[in-house]
């Protein structure tokens, strides 16, 4: 079956195009990316399909902090935001995009936007990938060339090859702007997968996404798979990693999994049990506190933000990404709603200043 390049929109009049990918990586990308792979190379954990290692030979692992970056969503960054993060310190900024969404040219819009303001503030993106539609009524909806009976399997190698498809040339479009590319959001969540039975879905299909990104040379790392959980032994988590790398090795060049609710000491053994087992090393690209619907309000926001912050250093993490920048109100609790450390750019919290006050002095 054919797949379908992702349409590119032409560049606005008012769009910065040499924010996009048509260069090279910025001053600060390929620092930053030297920065982690420093801390990557310290587990002597290099993958084949990892991006070269830094040029410097001066670069130590342990003169090298853990990278700390923010949360975005594609529906309200702004340059004034991306603007207002480097500023407090954050390194790059994690961004979710929807692949079912790629066909609707508004959407479009709002990606290419979200690049541009992120570049204009030299902010390297860290791109999670998921859909948010059943993998396997995708693949039948949108491609009618496909038999009626087709079998479920042949639906998900379809849905996943079109996945992978759209995951590579976005890479390729923005490659002088993305700092890693993510595959998947929370696997582990029947929420976030929709196309259900997770424990026989899951590895076929990001298997199949393997083989398709190891067909074209990587452009940018790839971490694997936003796990909700620390994959650690005996967990739901630990399957479905093992599952998606099973007879694809090289395919990831990190395991990423969300922290929420972990202590330092508990990052620091994961990052130590992954290691140990999948010879890689683990990045977390989720972890928050919200300032409503949680005992503390924003003074235990702060507080956490502060302490979690500062224990960077003990945690043998190369990369952190903070949930979330800005409030979401459209999430559907109290807590939710509330992550952010800003309810607007103009409009700082308290847990704000705390970020601040470790990232601007390291």
């Amino acid at each position: 079956m054919k797949h379908a390049r992702l349409p590119v929109l032409p560049n606005s009049g008012t769009a910065d195009t040499a924010t996009l990918s048509t260069g090279e990586p910025s001053h600060q990308l390929r620092r930053t990316r030297s920065a982690i792979l420093a801390l990557m190379f310290a587990c002597a954990c290099h993958s084949p399909f990892t991006v070269a290692a830094p040029a410097e030979p001066s670069v130590r692992a342990d003169t090298q902090p853990t990278q700390v970056g923010v949360q975005v969503k594609l529906e309200t960054f702004t340059i004034d935001d991306a603007r207002a993060i480097r500023a407090a310190g954050f390194s790059f900024v994690r961004l979710g995009i929807w692949t079912n969404a790629l066909h609707d040219k508004a959407y479009q819009a709002r990606m290419r936007a979200a690049f541009i303001a992120a570049g204009k503030a030299g902010l390297p993106v860290l791109v999670t990938f998921r859909s948010t539609r059943p993998l396997a009524a995708q693949a039948l909806q949108r491609s009618p060339d496909i038999s009626p009976d087709i079998s479920p399997d042949a639906e998900l190698d379809a849905s996943a090859r079109r996945f992978a498809t759209a995951v590579l040339d976005i890479a390729h479009e923005f490659r002088a702007q993305i700092l890693a590319i993510e595959l998947w959001n929370e696997p582990d969540l029947s929420k976030y997968w929709p196309t259900g039975s997770v424990e026989t879905t899951f590895g076929p299909f990001m298997r199949t996404v393997c083989s398709q990104l190891a067909a074209r040379p990587h452009e940018v790392p790839v971490y694997g798979y936003g796990l909700a959980r620390a994959p650690v032994r005996g967990t739901l988590a630990d399957a479905l990693l093992q599952a998606a790398i099973s007879g694809m090795p090289g395919c990831i060049d990190a395991v990423s999994y969300h922290a929420y609710g972990m202590t330092p000491e508990a990052i620091e053994a994961a990052s130590r049990e992954i290691r140990a087992r999948y010879g890689m090393p683990a990045v977390i690209t989720e972890w928050g506190v919200p300032s409503k619907g949680t005992l503390g309000g924003q003074a235990a926001q702060t507080r956490r933000v502060g302490d979690f912050l500062a224990a960077l250093p003990d945690m043998k993490t190369p990369l952190v990404s903070i949930y979330e920048w800005k409030d979401t109100p459209t999430g559907a609790n109290l807590r939710e709603r509330n992550y952010g450390l800003v309810v607007t750019a103009e409009q700082p919290k308290p847990a704000l200043q705390a970020v601040r006050n470790v990232l601007l002095k390291r």
